[in-house]
This record gives C-alpha cells, sequence and structure tokens, in this order.
C-alpha cells in the first residue's frame, strides 16, 4: 500500500487494522511464550548441571597438578640444599620453573622429569629415595585423565549456557512483544469506542491549510534554544 493508499483509508478502518494485528498477536504468542518457556527450563537445568560438573573437576584438577609437583620441589630443595656447600652442582631452574607451571601438559611434565630426575641421579643417587616421586606420577597418571574430563566439562557449559541465554532474552522479548500488544489492544479499543476526534486534530489543522506536528515542533525548537539562553 503506497503513502497516498494509506491516506485515502478511512481512519476508523486503519484503527480496526491496527486492532486487529494486535488481537491476533496476542492470540498466537502465549502458546509461543509457554513453549520458550518449557525449553528455557530445560536449558536452565542443562547449564546447572553441566556448571556443578566443571565446578566439581575445576578443585581436583587443581589438588592434582598440585600433587604432580611435590616431586619435583622435594628435588629442588634438595640441590638447592647442596649446592650451598658444593658450587659444581648444577641446578637446572628452567626445567623446573617449566615443571612447576600448572598448565605444563602432563606429557611434558614426564618428559621435563625424566631430564630433572637425570641431574638429580648425577649428584644425589636413586630417584626411588624421593619421597613424592612415586605419588607425583601417580598424580600426573590420573591428571591427564580428569583434565580431558574438565576440558569437556567446560565446553558443554559453555555451549548449555550459551543456549539458556538465547532462549533467556528469546522469552524476555516475547514477553514484552505480548505486554505491548495487550497494551495497544486496549488502547485501540477505548479510541474505536470513544471515538477518533482527539487523534485527527493534527490531520484536520493540515487540511485546512496549518502547519503539521513536525513543523510545529521544528518552529518551537529556536524558541525553546531562547528560553534556555
Amino acid at each position: 500500500m503506497s503513502p497516498e493508499d494509506l491516506l485515502r483509508v478511512e481512519p476508523e478502518v486503519l484503527a480496526k487494522l491496527i486492532l486487529h494485528k494486535r488481537e491476533v498477536i496476542t492470540q498466537k504468542l502465549p502458546e509461543t511464550i509457554e513453549t520458550i518457556a518449557e525449553q528455557k527450563l530445560t536449558a536452565e537445568k542443562l547449564a546447572r548441571q553441566s556448571r556443578t560438573k566443571k565446578d566439581d573437576l575445576e578443585p581436583k584438577v587443581n589438588n592434582l597438578i598440585k600433587e604432580r609437583q611435590n616431586v619435583v620441589r622435594e628435588i629442588k630443595d634438595k640441590l638447592h640444599s647442596n649446592s650451598s656447600t658444593n658450587d659444581e652442582i648444577p641446578i637446572d631452574f628452567e626445567t623446573i620453573q617449566k615443571l612447576l607451571t600448572p598448565r605444563v601438559s602432563t606429557e611434558q611434565f614426564v618428559n621435563l622429569l625424566d631430564n630433572l630426575i637425570e641431574s638429580y641421579n648425577k649428584n644425589e643417587g636413586n630417584p626411588d629415595t624421593l619421597e613424592h616421586y612415586q605419588s607425583s606420577i601417580k598424580a600426573n597418571e590420573a591428571l591427564k585423565q580428569v583434565t580431558t574430563e574438565f576440558e569437556q566439562a567446560k565446553v558443554h557449559w559453555n555451549e548449555n549456557e550459551a543456549h539458556r541465554r538465547k532462549l533467556e532474552s528469546k522469552f524476555t522479548k516475547l514477553s514484552s512483544s505480548l505486554e505491548e500488544s495487550n497494551h495497544a489492544k486496549e488502547y485501540w479499543n477505548e479510541k474505536l469506542s470513544s471515538g477518533l476526534d482527539e487523534l485527527l486534530v493534527d490531520a484536520k489543522r493540515v487540511a485546512a491549510g496549518g502547519q503539521s506536528s513536525r513543523q510545529i515542533l521544528r518552529n518551537n525548537k529556536p524558541n525553546n534554544r531562547q528560553r534556555r539562553e
């Protein structure tokens, strides 16, 4: 419909068309909103479950990282203690620092620890004498499996949380649209009952050769500016 065609439509007919559109929306949206609400509840449940799993695994990962580092700290302390009495004992601080980095992979940890143990053997002897050697090796092995589970849990939580937020946003928009349509329906019903004269004031003024509401607003802007000054 062109602007010219629209202007030829009777105001009452146009108001009824607007009212009909709003009535259709208020009839269709509740069912859609109910469906989205059910989907949202399911998404919220999945997001909570995946977050709980992620949160449960995170301290396990951190504890295993600390446990596997025990042998590194033990070797570091012994080498440092012996180096204070023997300047010829080298300390591989770079390898030790890498082993104490939480982000070092379980495979890298094994290789780096072997290098440190080799250096330790040259100065101290059998690694079996280390108190934390076996427990640190077992902690690193357990960490490999738990880390995989933790990374998967983070992925699942991010996916579920993104889906939950998407549904939350959709639910909010549809609910706002329904509320707006209900208000609009009440408004146009009231106007059709009481008459549209109030809404036709501007149109009648223009038809009589007067200014449109936009032109009046534009003309009033300088006056408003002068008052402020």
